[in-house]
């Protein structure tokens, strides 16, 4: 596409006389292929314009950014405010607007929307209908994966940027998809990753505190997830949690579509949206008996397509809401119910997600990815019903990120394990001691004294494991905060981790410690 038709009718405040072809859209000088527009914008740490030269020398035909182009730049200069906010609606038309050939499908949410997700490409696939997913877990249509990443230890998002996003789209339809569930976080929202797309269905899956290192407060952190759901397609579908006050607000205001969301620009669309509810007593869909157990979930939900009956091998009530998430969705797309419950019926614990470790101890130990206040208490409260086991719990917090809910986080461990291992999750650039120092505020102010404090987690790891095989009929290990990730990120190093490797190992050694003393 020449560039002038690219960014026709969008805010550039120059355009250049010259107009080349564009075969691409890149914000990072270092994947910039031949025929690229090279955007060029600020970061937290960097600034795009420093890198338009180099951009240039690995094959942009032009660059886009704010203010003066610099001095060295050999090639046309597009100026543009804010072009982040451009990306998004180009890409969408470089690549097609794929998202319009897609069944769409988009979750946000504080927790629960890498299961979701998951759970909704297995019973679309199964109606028929080839599926991809883009999520933390990656971004993959059946066996194929589609990774835009520059190299294995680049940071993986869990919304690519727009460039990234619609390019994927783009070749994930030209694989043979049909529909697209993704997970769209609120720093997508925010920086308009998916600005540009639109969307069958909306998905909200609850509200708690998050990301309010990047947000203003919880009210920009929940106005920012709405602006999902004026991003539907004609017809379009919102399914939303009911469970929590923010989406009970949401759901009040979908139903009044002449309200406009909180930032003026922000209008839902024209017609009335159908909204489907969950998550509460009462909720379009809804669960009216549950049996929850080591050995899975059972569970009868109401629809109002009649009741429906679930067996699936996920662990906690927490599983179960994002079970009944899914199979909202799925009714809203009028799947028929027993592709619903034969798929949730084949599905094992996902990667990182209340996952059980088994290596041959005489314990239960899991993992888990529960890194907020809310998916903390929901894990151990969950795993508490299931299992009446004391727990030992392996946590921390991360680095660089909302500081605000170590306190919290610290007095859930305290109040509800037995035997809390306060360790380092993702320093990144701060220091470990500062971050755990914050977190042991609040175990002091549980009143549970019983906790240790372990800096370096393969040892918080082992000493939960050793503790566990004194009483192992009394006890379970549960690691809290990194679930499926194989990274630990200190400083500006990225080092090999995972928590299911190092449940292992400490078992390994234990055992062989047992063997070597009798």
């Amino acid at each position: 596409m020449q560039l002038h038709e690219l960014v026709r009718e969008l805010p550039v405040r120059r355009l250049p006389s010259e107009n080349p072809v564009v075969t691409g859209i890149s914000h990072d000088s270092r994947r910039v292929g031949t025929g690229d527009l090279f955007v060029a914008i600020a970061g937290k740490s960097f600034d795009g314009r420093a890198f338009s030269t180099q951009a240039v020398e690995r094959g942009a035909v032009a660059v886009l950014g704010p203010g003066e182009p610099p001095a060295a730049l050999d090639a046309p200069w597009v100026e543009a405010e804010d072009p982040r906010s451009l990306i998004g609606p180009m890409a969408a038309r470089l690549y097609g607007q794929p998202h319009e050939h897609l069944l769409m499908v988009g979750i946000t949410g504080t927790n629960g929307k890498s299961t979701v997700t998951s759970v909704l490409e297995r019973i679309l696939a199964a109606s028929g209908r080839p599926t991809g997913a883009i999520g933390t877990l990656g971004y993959h249509v059946g066996g194929r994966v589609f990774d835009p990443r520059p190299s294995t230890t680049a940071r993986h998002m869990t919304t690519p940027e727009a460039s990234d996003f619609f390019h994927t789209l783009a070749e994930m339809r030209q694989g043979g998809a049909e529909a697209v569930v993704m997970e769209v976080s609120s720093h997508a929202l925010a920086l308009g990753r998916v600005a540009g797309a639109r969307f069958d269905v909306g998905v909200l899956t609850n509200v708690s505190r998050d990301h309010l290192d990047f947000h203003r407060d919880i009210e920009d952190y929940f106005e920012t997830k709405c602006r999902l759901f004026s991003q539907l397609k004609p017809g379009g579908r919102s399914v939303i949690h009911v469970g929590d006050e923010f989406g009970r607000r949401l759901a009040d205001r979908l139903r009044r579509p002449a309200d406009r969301l909180r930032r003026p620009a922000d209008r839902f669309a024209g017609k009335r949206q159908p909204t489907l509810t969950f998550g509460a007593p009462g909720a379009d869909v809804a669960v009216v008996a549950e049996d929850l157990g080591l050995d899975g979930i059972q569970a009868r939900l109401t629809t109002p397509r009649g009741e429906l009956e679930l067996t699936s091998p996920l662990l906690g009530r927490f599983n179960l809401d994002n079970l009944v998430a899914a199979v909202a969705v799925a009714e809203a797309l009028e799947i028929d119910h027993e592709i619903i419950a034969e798929t949730i019926a084949r599905i094992a614990p996902l990667s990182g997600r209340l996952q059980p470790v088994d290596a041959g101890q005489s314990f239960p130990a899991l993992i888990d990815f529960a890194h907020t206040p809310a998916a903390l208490e929901a894990l151990l409260t969950s795993f508490r019903e299931i299992s009446g086991r004391k727990i030992a719990l392996v946590f921390g917090c991360g680095g660089d990120r909302d500081p605000g809910k170590r306190f919290e986080m610290g007095e859930i461990a305290g109040r509800l394990a037995e035997l809390p291992v306060l360790t380092s999750d993702n320093p990144r650039s701060e220091d470990p001691m500062a971050i755990i120092a914050a977190v042991e505020k609040g175990l002091m102010a549980s009143g549970n004294d019983a906790y240790h404090k372990v800096p370096e987690r393969r040892e918080a790891i082992q000493r939960a494991v050793a503790m566990a095989n004194v009483a192992p009929r009394d006890w379970a290990v549960v690691v809290a905060g990194k679930g499926h990730e194989e990274v630990q990120v200190i400083g500006d190093q990225i080092l090999p981790f995972s928590d299911r490797d190092e449940i292992a190992a400490a078992v390994a050694e234990s055992a062989e410690r047992e063997v070597r003393h009798g």
